[in-house]
């Protein structure tokens, strides 16, 4: 009976996770796609998680943050027990903020690979979404954690020299290459005609994001045109690095159209000041 007892408890584990996605399967039973803290990406299953007296089916909404026990399973692990640690509550209130926060947890559901941790990815996805729910600017926050994904995902843009012909950037608007994963000087720009110009004031942003973090990037300013260049540059590198379109960015546009707001997701409101030398 002793070693049968000692098998029991070694498949019998717990790990600090981020739910990603959920699907329904059978008649009570939900399927789980979560982010881990130490096993990374993987899916969980909650038997009767549907039923409305399953605690842990509460427990276990998209977005929150919890400690799940789990039961190695034969093809999918087991939930046993769950405890919330952040609910995110302000992602229930504030449907840009959310919608936001969903595209995040497509990005690690895409961009990652199974049972492969990252504790850095993971921090700064809780971070990111405890910053959404506290009402933070969504367009920042969401600007740096693709950046942050990109350079954890082993496909950093290349903003100091051009990825061609490897020569430093010079001071001056350059393009932004999806192709090539950077930005392009101004001899090696005709290479892709389907760039888009960066300023001056949008290749610093990029390069604070990349040289001083989070936390930094957020007191920054920028003008409209420079957001949306670089919204641009990362959206559509990251999405062409992932080789397919995020199904959240074509949701939130549908409802930002559908509010009458026009533009694209994040773009600002207002013209702000330039940010200045970085």
């Amino acid at each position: 009976m002793l070693p049968m007892t000692e098998s029991l408890r070694d498949r019998l584990y717990s790990t600090e996770a981020i739910v990603l996605a959920r699907r329904n399967l059978g008649e009570s039973d939900r399927i789980y796609e979560v982010y881990s803290l130490r096993h990374g990406k993987f899916s969980m299953i909650g038997k009767r998680a549907r039923r409305p007296d399953n605690r842990d089916g509460r427990s276990l909404d998209l977005l929150n943050q919890v400690v799940v026990h789990l039961y190695r399973g034969r093809n999918l692990d087991i939930v046993k027990g769950v405890e919330v640690s952040a609910s995110h509550d302000g992602l229930r209130i504030d449907l840009d903020a959310f919608g936001h926060a969903c595209y995040l947890a497509e990005l690690v559901r895409v961009m990652t690979h199974d049972r492969e941790s990252n504790e850095r990815l993971y921090a700064l996805l809780s971070q990111c979404l405890s910053l959404l729910s506290e009402g933070v600017d969504p367009w920042p926050v969401t600007r740096y954690f693709e950046y942050a994904l990109l350079e954890a995902s082993g496909f950093q843009a290349q903003l100091y020299a051009c990825p061609r012909c490897r020569e430093p950037l010079s001071a001056q608007v350059n393009v932004f290459s999806v192709r090539e994963g950077g930005v392009l000087c101004a001899n090696c720009q005709v290479s892709d005609p389907g760039g888009m110009q960066l300023s001056i004031n949008a290749q610093k942003y990029l390069r604070v994001m990349d040289r001083e973090g989070l936390r930094r990037t957020l007191n920054l300013q920028l003008d409209d045109v420079s957001r949306n260049q670089v919204q641009w540059a990362l959206t559509e590198y990251v999405q062409h690095i992932a080789e397919r379109p995020f199904a959240s960015l074509a949701v939130m546009r549908s409802i930002r159209g559908g509010m009458g707001i026009d533009g694209p997701v994040g773009e600002a409101v207002s013209v702000k000041p330039a940010i200045g030398s970085a």
